[in-house]
């Protein structure tokens, strides 16, 4: 079985509900709705298309709602224009426009401009109340709505602009599992989107792509709920050559604290027209395997590529091909915190207990879906099988490397909430009679966090 999830990127190339059903039976754990594309009534069509498709694989399937952020764009243009290298082009009034015009009071002289990820470089060399003078560095051609990014300046936009609190909303009225928060700088940017969504609401996961995030990580990793390595703003930020140390580091942050983490970003960008993968790109998808990712990301190769089915085949087979490669995955281990807690401590005992007696698989009954989510932080040599009567912990949980969601009915005592789970486990072929099982539980039941029971039981 594949222990890394794969998230897909839902678009206009696999709305149809046959495709996404193909998506899913490929691989595909976790449907990811970029608000950036399409409007409000498309992302709730989206979502409630994947619950559809839930139904029919009989599988849990998460949705991450990615917020759009305060991205700086050109403004609307009639055509491509090609800026030539050594040229003088302006930004704002009177030039290529801006969607942001109050941009040129935050930008001084002599500043990179870097548009289209990086492909076009400008340096300003002037500037007035609405319009930038800039010279040409490197040429390329830009259209409407490239992205501007300023690594050299923090801006004062807010991480959340209007129509992200509109997302927000909709994130809480639909139940969705995840939203995923852009362009965060500080913890204070994570904590205002979760008063907005509600303590019951969405799980909040951070977007590590401007410096300034990156020199916050461990603030912002400690207040989320998860972490997005968006290295395609990362990359153009803070430089190509410094993203790997990044998403090692951050992934290290994340599973010490039993937080999952996400790779995401250009991890198969080939397949947009391509039904293949290159080497390259396989081995891309390795390295984050290997460095314990939870879950790596597919983005405009299923939402807009010719191939969506193939390209989430071929990334879990990818991921497969890592995890049984034998070559060992990352595990820095629970923070001290962490494991000088019962739960923490229950968790580390479980793995060890099913590593020495070679047992089938590590079983969980869990009502918030911490149990899981420290035994899988250890990354096992086993399954994980995460039991919950909470269809929403279930669907979180698909994001969790190694787990398998169950959604078993409410119960009551440690006897007959172990059978239950195991019976689920059964029925999905986890494991089989005669197998022993790590069993793992909180008692009282109903009270999240509680994990206090390590027991080993034959099927």
């Amino acid at each position: 079985m594949k222990r890394t999830k794969v998230v897909a990127t839902i678009g206009p190339s696999c709305e149809k509900r046959e495709t996404l059903a193909g998506m899913a039976a490929a691989g595909m754990d976790l449907v990811r709705v970029n608000t950036s594309h399409g409007t409000p009534a498309d992302h709730e069509r989206y979502v409630k298309l994947v619950r559809v498709v839930e139904g029919a694989v009989n599988r849990s399937l998460g949705v991450i709602l990615d917020t759009r952020g305060p991205k700086v764009r050109l403004g609307d243009l009639p055509g491509p224009v090609e800026l030539i290298s050594g040229d003088e082009v302006v930004l704002g009034r009177g030039g290529l426009p801006l969607r942001q015009g109050d941009l040129p009071h935050y930008i001084p002289v002599g500043i990179r401009l870097l548009i289209a990820d990086g492909a076009v470089e400008l340096t300003v060399t002037g500037r007035g109340d609405d319009a930038l003078r800039c010279r040409v560095v490197r040429g390329g051609r830009v259209s409407s709505g490239k992205g501007i990014n300023v690594p050299d300046v923090e801006l004062p936009y807010p991480a959340l602009t209007d129509a992200d609190r509109v997302s927000l909303e909709m994130a809480r009225e639909l139940a969705i599992e995840y939203v995923a928060l852009s362009f965060v700088k500080s913890p204070e940017d994570v904590e205002v989107a979760r008063e907005i969504l509600g303590e019951d609401g969405p799980r909040v996961i951070a977007k590590v792509e401007l410096g300034v995030a990156v020199r916050r990580m461990e603030e912002i990793v400690a207040v989320a709920d998860g972490i997005m390595v968006a290295r395609g703003d990362l990359g153009v930020e803070i430089g190509p050559y410094h993203v790997p140390l990044v998403q090692k580091r951050l992934v290290d942050l994340c599973n010490e604290r039993a937080k999952p983490v996400i790779v995401a970003t250009q991890m198969l960008e080939s397949m947009v027209r391509s039904s293949v993968p290159t080497r390259a790109e396989v081995s891309d998808v390795a390295t984050a395997v290997w460095d314990g990712a939870d879950a790596v990301m597919l983005s405009e190769e299923t939402a807009a590529g010719r191939y969506p089915v193939e390209s989430v085949r071929a990334m879990t087979e990818a991921c497969r091909a890592a995890e049984e490669s034998g070559f060992p995955i990352r595990v820095p281990g629970l923070t001290p915190e962490l494991v000088g807690q019962v739960p923490g401590a229950c968790a580390k005992a479980a793995v060890q207990i099913a590593r020495d007696i070679k047992a089938a698989a590590i079983i969980c009954a869990t009502v918030s879906g911490w149990t899981a989510r420290l035994v899988a932080s250890l990354r096992p040599d086993v399954p994980v099988a995460a039991a919950t009567p909470e269809i929403r912990v279930a669907r979180a949980l698909s994001l969790v490397w190694g787990v398998i969601p169950l959604c078993i009915d409410p119960t009551e005592g440690t006897d007959t909430l172990a059978e239950a789970s195991i019976q689920a486990a059964r029925e999905q072929g986890i494991v089989e009679p005669g197998d022993r099982v790590v069993f793992t539980a909180g008692l009282p039941f109903w009270v999240p966090g509680t994990t206090n029971v390590v027991r080993v039981v034959r099927v």
